[in-house]
């Protein structure tokens, strides 16, 4: 086991021969390790009062007074996320619960937030009587959660009740605030330390006490840990003080002048049966959890002291890890995976193992190690660059030297290789050695800045590898690494991949003229494999074919610098993390986040151990060594967090949108409104400073595969159509080790529009409408027939009546018997004439094209001027067609025959006198009054009993016909006709129109 020490103070010698025995103990445990979660909730606001996580995932933070949410992806302001009035001003404090709850404490007392209801809870049984108190405890036991409010007042909370459990005394002032918790419970006792006084309670037997603490116990006391038989007290001026149930015990662990580990501890904590109280210098300690206090086991950790100093406002447990809230932003603090050893010798190059010593090369002097970590500083050896070594024997090793060529390594004594160059290759030697490989007893080849050259180890002399045919065939070469496939020298260049057999040099990959750097290779079995720069790996097999493996396949990085075959898989040093390809092609890859001190691996520095099991690969700032069939175990034991949905968006028509964060509303099946027009998903992020994963998403029948999530961890849907559609997230582990998948069911409500009922209505109507326009033509059809029969009617009645008067007076002209008074000639002419007349008016009648606007009102005009001006009359019309549409062929006929026999009957009866005509047609209605003002007979009761003739009977027929009311009558003014025809209009009066025309 590998430990960082600093052997320059002498005190920590003593710690030194601690470590050294408590080996067996330690050697499979992971040490705990640090990583920044956040570095404030903005880039101007770095302080964070107190962290806590929900039971979700999410952190929840507090800054300024204020709420914040983190989910991995963002930080957002509580204020944004409730979006409404807040009830309170400042948070001071909080806590979650096991059940999703926050709990604050804020200026305005205590409130309960719940994250399932995204709702404060006001009614609860549970926050009766605590609701709005101020608060000076809370803790989370994991299963159960306590409150001590302001009142005196101590009670367990549980899901859907609370519980009494005592009382306290509040008066005195509410004490100072602690780093830790002076509130706390396991599952024997509650404890409260409060103004001097230390109260307990026995959750089995919920019998109280009350002791006394001593002032100098009190007054600096920053943590209560519970214990078996006792409770553990933290003591930041003098030590741990341990209580078991009678006095005060100041315990072996104090406080001391220098390396006060109290004055800088912040946290330490309970963990099962132990306690784990850190320290500087990359220790922490194990003590038995119960008041014998006894030291089990020296631990490491990977807490730099710049963490360990800076300024802590709280610390909480989460899970198995604790957050840690400072003034520069948010820790996480939790075991690596896997036990990573460190060893900081500066730059790696290099390094060997000689007889129970390790030597790291770099630049400078060679670091010396023990087997049992003692490291230091080797200047018994000359500075110089100590680019790579190579095994000759047990007692030596050959040494490639970055610009004196080459030296040896016997028995930790390092020494110049002599070096003799014939003249005829001085120009062409380099003494920058790379790489090297034995061939025979006796000759080393050595990889150099030029090509290859044959050193022979007894003479020192040096001379390049020549071929018969082609010479010196790596002339101009820079050398990488070398090897030997079959009877084949292979080797690897800044252009590519070589085989040298005699007489005959092959570039192998790439096949092309394109030249690529490939920092070392290896061959295992049929295969070959090479560590590009750009490519990731490229694995070769029998006949050359190429095989990549790059960061799509799980790689850490296309920048590949080291390469070792163990126990049946490949170890990959990369630009950006350690991978490992197993037999079957798996590749898995760990990151900072899983322990590694560094992620930057360069140069090909890697050395197995095979007496001691032991992997060193060197990287930034040293070496790490680890198990190779330890970290293989556990390939397949990392754990993906599932994804979690933190809130859905919904806009709406009319730019009206909804928001949900409701843990209840985010389930596995979620309903949109008829109305939405666009649809988004927020996914968390959880654990992302922890865990190495990545997400995709589907969406089904959007999308065939899946697809990587972006960055905002965001999905947006538009344009969606009613119907279901199914979202697959997953979360994968970047070390290929395992996912975890989550299926969501979205569904669209179909607008009224889109609904079967919808369609029924429409063929309803249009059922309807057609049965309607059937029904009309059928009525309209009626109709003409009716009218073709009075217009024969009245050509058989009226015309022919005119045609025989004509043809009986032409007969008296023909025979002669036509008396002297008689004249007929001007009857004939007087028939001719209204037979012509009446001829022209059934025409206008029956032609279609005299239902256009105005051609009613002109006809009347024309047919007014015909009879009535040769009487003398005067004559006013009052003609308003602003409202006219096409006319109702039937009405217009109808009117125009009521109009005409008014006329006659004016012309024939009435006395005369002024004519007044009017004709309106407006929205409702079409109004015709025709008026005589001329002097009625002298008794106007003669007229009515007057007998009413033909043509008084046929306006009011043809008056019913239209639906019309009709008034025919005389009065004391003269004589009146009124007629008025209801008009249909709006939807009816367009759908009708086509058979308006007919």
């Amino acid at each position: 086991m590998i430990i960082k020490i600093n052997t320059s103070a002498p005190r920590l010698q003593l710690y030194l021969w601690l470590v050294l025995c408590m080996l067996p103990l330690s050697i499979e445990a992971s040490p705990y390790r640090y990583t920044q979660v956040l570095t404030g909730v903005d880039k101007s606001h770095s302080m964070i009062r107190v962290a806590v996580k929900d039971p979700s995932g999410l952190i929840w933070l507090l800054s300024g007074g204020q709420l914040y949410r983190y989910d991995g992806v963002n930080v957002m302001p509580f204020a944004k996320l409730y979006a409404q009035a807040l009830p309170y001003d400042e948070v001071q404090s909080m806590a979650a619960d096991p059940w999703g709850r926050l709990w604050l404490n804020t200026r305005n007392g205590l409130l309960i937030f719940d994250i399932n209801s995204w709702s404060f809870v006001e009614h609860a049984s549970f926050v009766k009587g605590i609701k709005n108190l101020g608060i000076v405890g809370m803790f989370s036991r994991g299963d159960a959660f306590f409150v001590a409010t302001e009142t005196g007042m101590v009670w367990q909370v549980h899901e859907n009740h609370k519980t009494f459990l005592f009382y306290f005394d509040p008066q005195g002032g509410r004490g100072r605030r602690t780093v830790g918790s002076l509130f706390v419970a396991d599952h024997d006792q509650v404890w409260l330390a409060f103004n001097g006084k230390l109260y307990s309670m026995n959750l089995r037997t919920y019998k109280r006490r009350l002791k006394a603490i001593p002032a100098d116990v009190f007054d600096y006391v920053e943590d209560l840990l519970p214990i078996k038989g006792g409770l553990l007290i933290r003591n930041y001026r003098y030590g741990y003080y341990i209580f078991d149930g009678q006095q005060f015990k100041l315990s072996d662990l104090r406080g001391s002048g220098t390396d006060d580990f109290t004055n800088w501890s912040h946290w330490s904590f309970t963990e099962k049966d132990r306690i784990k109280i850190f320290y500087k210098n990359g220790r922490y300690f194990e003590y038995s959890r119960d008041t014998a206090f006894v030291r089990l086991a020296e631990e490491r950790h990977r807490l730099e002291e710049d963490v360990l100093y800076k300024k802590l406002n709280g610390w909480q447990r989460a899970g198995d890890e604790w957050l840690l809230a400072t003034d520069e932003g948010l820790y996480s603090v939790f075991r690596a995976k896997i036990n990573f050893d460190f060893v900081e010798s500066g730059s790696s190059r290099g390094m060997i193992r000689q007889h129970d010593k390790y030597y790291f090369g770099g630049y400078g002097y060679l670091d010396l190690m023990t087997l049992q970590g003692d490291r230091r500083t080797y200047t018994e050896a000359p500075e110089n660059n100590y680019y790579t070594f190579l095994e000759r024997n047990a007692d030596t090793s050959c040494i490639a030297l970055e610009g004196d060529f080459l030296g040896f390594l016997s028995d930790g004594r390092v020494t110049k290789a002599p070096l003799e160059v014939p003249a005829i290759w001085n120009k062409e030697f380099s003494p920058m050695a790379f790489c090297m490989l034995m061939q025979g007893t006796d000759t080393l080849l050595v990889g150099t800045s030029n090509g290859i050259w044959r050193y022979a180890i007894t003479s020192g002399t040096v001379s390049p590898v020549l071929d018969s045919k082609i010479g010196f065939f790596s002339k101009g070469m820079r050398i990488m690494s070398m090897g030997r496939k079959d009877e084949a020298l292979s080797f690897t260049t800044e252009n590519g991949y070589y085989l040298w057999q005699a007489g005959q040099l092959q570039k192998i990959y790439p096949a092309d003229d394109s030249k690529l750097n490939i920092y070392t290779h290896l061959h295992q079995g049929e295969n070959t494999y090479l560590a590009t720069k750009g490519r990731g790996l490229i694995v070769l097999d029998k006949q050359n074919k190429a095989l990549s493996v790059d960061q799509k396949s799980g790689l850490a990085s296309n920048t590949v610098y080291q390469l070792a075959w163990i126990d049946g898989a490949l170890f990959i040093g990369t630009h950006e993390g350690l991978s490992v390809r197993t037999q079957r092609g798996q590749v898995y890859s760990y990151h900072d986040s899983d322990g590694l001190p560094f992620e930057e691996f360069n140069h090909h520095a890697i050395y197995y151990d095979k007496k001691a099991d032991r992997l060193f690969m060197g990287g930034t700032g040293g070496y790490i060594a680890f198990d190779p069939s330890a970290l293989l175990t556990l390939v397949n034991q990392f754990y993906v967090p599932a994804p979690v949905l933190v809130g859905i968006h919904i806009g709406k028509r009319s730019n009206r949108y909804w928001h949900s964060y409701a843990a209840q509303e985010l389930k596995d099946t979620i309903y949109m409104p008829a109305d939405a027009v666009w649809f988004s998903m927020d996914f968390a992020h959880l654990d992302q400073y922890r865990q190495a994963y990545h997400m995709e998403y589907r969406i089904v029948p959007l999308m065939e595969g899946y697809q990587p999530m972006p960055a905002s961890r965001q999905i947006n849907l538009s344009g969606l159509s009613t119907g279901q559609y199914h979202v697959s997230v997953r979360a994968l582990a970047d070390n290929d080790g395992g996912s975890n998948e989550l299926n969501w069911l979205l569904y669209k409500k179909p607008h009224f529009t889109e609904t079967l009922g919808f369609y029924v209505l429409i063929l309803a109507l249009i059922a309807g409408l057609t049965s309607f326009i059937l029904y009309e033509r059928s009525s309209r059809a009626k109709g003409e027939k009716r009218l073709r029969k009075q217009i024969s009617r009245d050509l058989h009645d009226e015309v022919g009546g005119l045609l025989t008067g004509i043809s009986m007076q032409a007969d008296l002209l023909r025979m002669g018997r036509a008396g002297q008074q008689e004249k007929p000639g001007e009857t004939i002419g007087s028939y001719s004439r209204e037979a012509i007349q009446m001829m022209d008016d059934i025409i206008w009648a029956i032609d279609a094209r005299n239902n256009e606007q105005g051609s009613l009102g002109d006809r009347m005009k024309y047919l007014a001027g015909q009879m009535i001006e040769p009487l003398g009359m005067p004559i006013t019309f009052d003609m308003d067609h602003r409202y006219e549409r096409k006319m109702l062929q039937t009405v217009r006929q109808s009117l125009y025959l009521i109009y005409k026999e008014a006329l006659h009957n004016i012309c024939k009866h009435a006395a005369p006198g002024e004519i007044y005509i009017k004709l309106h047609v407006l929205p409702g209605s079409i109004d015709m009054v025709v008026k005589n003002t001329g002097h009625a007979p002298a008794k106007i009761e003669d007229n009515a009993r007057m007998r009413v003739g033909q043509g008084q009977r046929n306006m009011q027929m043809r008056a019913e016909q239209i639906g019309a009311t009709f008034v025919s009558e005389f009065t004391a003014e003269g004589y009146v006709v009124e007629v008025s025809v209801p008009v249909r209009s709006g939807l009816l009066t367009s759908i009708l129109n086509p058979l308006n025309r007919r």
